[in-house]
């Protein structure tokens, strides 16, 4: 019996998979998105992608899973997610930003009645774009290692003073969701503590981080005396580390839940190497090259049937400790191999014929692919700690 209600039959997902298609094919952006270049880079492209987002929650496709009285769908079922992600991404479209699902969720499962009423609208609106302000210098992964720290004035408001880096979209976000140590005398996972920050306030300074695909997607936030109301403590104070935790753990499914990507780029590997030659012949010709392309194309697969027999589970009200993980881990591992070999494969071989062009942009994507796959595994919690958490939570290993 599902958790979620009655499931969709094959037609109403048919016909749900067609409203979103045509709903993708006349109010997407027309500038195809690309991985390692996900944020603007204009303010016509910001305007763009802020009114794509908007439209994606007016129209029913983005946010469903939310309560009814805060925009969600009566009948929504996570099968309609799944599809508006499937088309979205073979649509080559950009995607909606996770940071704010994460926080949106965070915001429904942990916030007061007040602060679902002032953040949750502007969020659907697309007028605030959500960062995620954990990750902190010289701490890895390791977001327990918190160093920022806030204090209670007599007020009731906070002043918070910290670092944070590696932080996606900070650059063009409105509002950061910050751990923060709230009690100085605590260590690891006690004592922290949720904050909703408005990245306009004083004390906040934003400085990009270009990366190796010469892009800015990644920032490092320096937050020196900024005061924030009372009311931006998200929960408990202390409650900090749980309610990150459910928040990421929404976060690695969703990762895990691109799995689509993993398709279109075995689907720029064959371009590649059955219309690209080498040495005068088609490199699938080569049977090291057939060979490689199918042992990904096999790795591809086992990725997709992991998230299949999840996707199942979870609508059953079955999964299991560390699923999403193993979804974040698998999706994340599996894009870098394939995406390594695929630029390599780009790098050695020339575009001739017909299909000149169509092998230039599948050569593109796979070199961008490339140089971005190292971020999926880290972003999300890095592929050791996707380890240590199934060590912990799926095996029951002892900690040393």
């Amino acid at each position: 019996m599902s958790v979620f209600g009655n499931r969709p039959s094959e037609a109403q997902l048919t016909e749900f998979r067609e409203r979103v298609r045509a709903h993708i094919a006349e109010h997407a952006p027309e500038f195809e998105a690309r991985e390692g270049h996900r944020a603007p880079e204009t303010p016509d492209q910001e305007a763009r992608l802020r009114s794509w987002f908007a439209g994606l929650f007016e129209a029913g496709f983005a946010g469903a899973d939310w309560p009814v009285e805060h925009g969600g769908r009566a009948d929504h079922h996570p099968l309609h997610d799944r599809v508006v992600s499937e088309e979205i991404l073979r649509a080559r479209a950009p995607r909606p930003v996770d940071q704010v699902n994460l926080a949106a969720h965070v915001i429904l499962h942990f916030g007061s009645d007040e602060q679902k009423r002032t953040l949750l609208p502007p969020i659907r609106r697309s007028e605030h774009v959500w960062c995620q302000l954990l990750s902190e210098p010289d701490a890895g992964s390791d977001i327990a290692a918190v160093r920022s720290r806030g204090a209670r004035q007599d007020d009731g408001s906070w002043l918070i003073d910290g670092h944070k880096i590696w932080i996606t979209d900070g650059h063009w976000a409105d509002m950061g969701l910050a751990l923060i140590r709230t009690d100085p005398a605590s260590t690891r996972h006690h004592g922290l503590s949720v904050f909703a920050v408005p990245l306009s306030v004083d004390g906040v300074e934003v400085r990009p981080i270009r990366t190796i695909g010469d892009a800015i997607e990644v920032n490092e936030v320096f937050l020196t005396g900024v005061r924030v109301a009372a009311e931006s403590l998200i929960g408990e104070e202390g409650q900090g580390w749980s309610i990150i935790m459910a928040g990421l753990d929404f976060e690695r499914f969703g990762i895990g839940g691109n799995v689509i990507l993993l398709e279109l780029l075995i689907d720029d590997l064959v371009t590649v190497a059955r219309h690209a030659r080498i040495d005068g012949a088609p490199a699938l010709e080569s049977d090291d090259i057939r060979q490689q392309v199918a042992e990904l194309s096999v790795e591809v697969e086992v990725a997709k049937a992991f998230i299949d027999d999840h996707v199942e589970r979870l609508t059953s009200g079955d999964e299991q400790p560390g699923d999403g993980s193993i979804a974040k881990l698998s999706f994340a591992e599996t894009y870098h191999r394939v995406a390594a070999y695929g630029a390599a494969l780009a790098a050695s071989v020339t575009a001739v014929g017909a299909a000149d062009q169509d092998v230039r942009r599948a050569k593109q994507r796979l070199r961008e692919c490339w140089l971005w796959s190292r971020a999926y595994t880290i972003s999300g919690g890095s592929s050791e700690m996707m380890r240590n958490i199934l060590a912990k939570r799926r095996l029951h290993l002892p900690s040393r």
